[in-house]
């Protein structure tokens, strides 16, 4: 499970009567429903999520390596993900 953070976002009155709504009628929480929200859109947009996971786990780079970084991963297949072998350890 990840680590949560606390952050503070600025939002329309429309947009959180919305989010309350689903909380009560989902049964989750606000940031459960964002953090869906998130990934669907990412889907959605055709982003490859394994981009943002690697993305923001690590350190800023400078302009070139984030360049090279980022021609490396959109280059990604969904084969090139595939779980070739496993191993118990």
């Amino acid at each position: 499970m990840a680590i949560k953070e606390r952050h503070n976002i600025t939002l329309s009155q429309d947009t959180w009567k919305v989010l309350k709504a689903l909380k009560r009628v989902q049964g989750r929480s606000i940031s459960e429903i964002l953090e869906t929200a998130v990934w669907k859109l990412a889907q959605t947009e055709k982003y490859n999520p394994i981009y943002f996971k690697i993305m923001s786990s690590v350190s800023p780079l400078d302009d070139k390596e984030n360049q090279e970084l980022t021609e490396i991963l959109d280059g990604l297949t969904n084969e090139d993900l595939e779980v070739a072998e496993k191993y118990e350890i």
